[in-house]
């Protein structure tokens, strides 16, 4: 019966690892430090983006540094909007 129950613990525990991994890989909040930021990845999609806020002021507009991203400033919040190339064929 102890048996049962460690191994249910331990399947239990292994499985909220594998979670935090998983929302680790689409979802990052930092809060604190110089420049608070969140980072999202939408799942299914290339689709992710980076928003941070905090001083200096970045003024307002937006630039395209590539056809994949969107770099963004409005006041103290800027950002990166970016389209992941997709991968053909699966991993090598």
């Amino acid at each position: 019966m102890q048996h049962i129950i460690t191994a249910a613990v331990q399947a239990a525990e292994g499985l909220a690892l594998d979670m935090r991994a998983v929302i680790d890989r689409h979802f990052s909040l930092s809060i604190g430090g110089s420049m608070s930021g969140l980072f999202l990845r939408v799942p299914f999609t290339g689709l992710s983006t980076w928003v941070e806020w905090g001083q200096p002021h970045a003024g307002f507009g937006f630039e395209r540094p590539s056809q994949r991203d969107l770099e963004f400033f409005m006041g103290t919040v800027r950002g990166v909007l970016s389209v992941e190339p997709k991968i053909e064929g699966g991993a090598a």
